[in-house]
């Protein structure tokens, strides 16, 4: 197993977390649930108030040890929880950023008694303040109207000017449609550009991503297209092989992957 590029485990993540290496990795991308109810094959997101952040108090305990002293921590969460999580996380790590993926959700009616909601939000945090963070991989072109229109002697030569400006803090990318190619079976998978930019700019070459929820696969799709290493634990058998399947997809691609995903499956 040591020499798989990713390595997916058809377990729960508390059960497996052992297996991982204290200070082995460089990245965790977490999305867990939300506490909302929705169907993922077991009462994982049927949590509520304290129960709820016990459960995260959990993972997070169980994680951080295994984070590298220069390693980062990315979490999805909702609205009606982050205050809390990202209290608790705050004992912990650093926190680098507050994430707000608008996932551009057409006006389409919606609650009368509030403001609808059309976000998530994303917490960054950082094991300590060396962390690894390269901006220059997922800087944003600009555009050639915006070039020409910096085109006084102040602007000459400018390195930003060129390579593209740093992402914002406000991410905003379409949420997955049925009809999207990318998309999977299931019902709150991640676009791949927003996991993309994560691994880029915060796991180094070679690096190694954990994902203690991985659903559908996409955090494990992004590292080995991008050549990390991935980790990955689902306790959902189902969702477990629709992860397998994108990555074995993967093989097909092995310019990009480095010679295929040498994928790794533990049931």
């Amino acid at each position: 197993m040591s020499d798989a590029r990713a390595i997916l485990l058809n377990l729960d993540f508390f059960e497996g977390i052992a297996r991982v290496h204290d200070a082995s990795v460089d990245l965790v991308i977490a999305d867990p649930p939300y506490g909302l109810g929705k169907d993922y094959g077991n009462d994982s997101d049927r949590l509520n108030g304290e129960a709820y952040l016990e459960f995260s108090r959990r993972w997070i305990d169980a994680i951080l040890p295994k984070l590298k002293p220069t390693g980062s921590l990315y979490v999805f969460l909702t609205w009606q929880h982050s205050p809390e999580v990202f209290s608790y996380l705050k004992t912990h790590l650093l926190m680098v950023n507050e994430i707000i993926w608008d996932r551009k959700v057409p006006s389409m009616g919606g609650s009368t008694r509030k403001f609808s909601s059309v976000h998530d939000t994303i917490g960054f945090f950082a094991k300590s303040r060396d962390y690894y963070f390269d901006v220059d991989s997922v800087r944003i072109p600009y555009d050639p109207e915006t070039k020409r229109a910096r085109t006084r002697s102040i602007f000459v030569g400018k390195k930003w000017l060129e390579v593209g400006y740093n992402p914002k803090d406000l991410w905003s990318v379409t949420r997955l449609h049925r009809q999207d190619p990318e998309r999977a079976d299931h019902p709150t998978q991640k676009p791949l550009e927003i996991i993309e930019r994560m691994v880029l700019a915060s796991a180094p070459p070679d690096g190694t991503v954990l994902d203690p929820f991985m659903g559908s696969g996409t955090t494990a799709v992004a590292a080995v297209k991008h050549r990390r290493r991935f980790t990955g634990f689902e306790i959902n058998p189902g969702y477990f092989a629709t992860a397998r399947l994108r990555l074995k997809g993967l093989d097909e691609e092995p310019a990009r992957t480095g010679g295929g995903a040498k994928l790794a499956v533990v049931r």
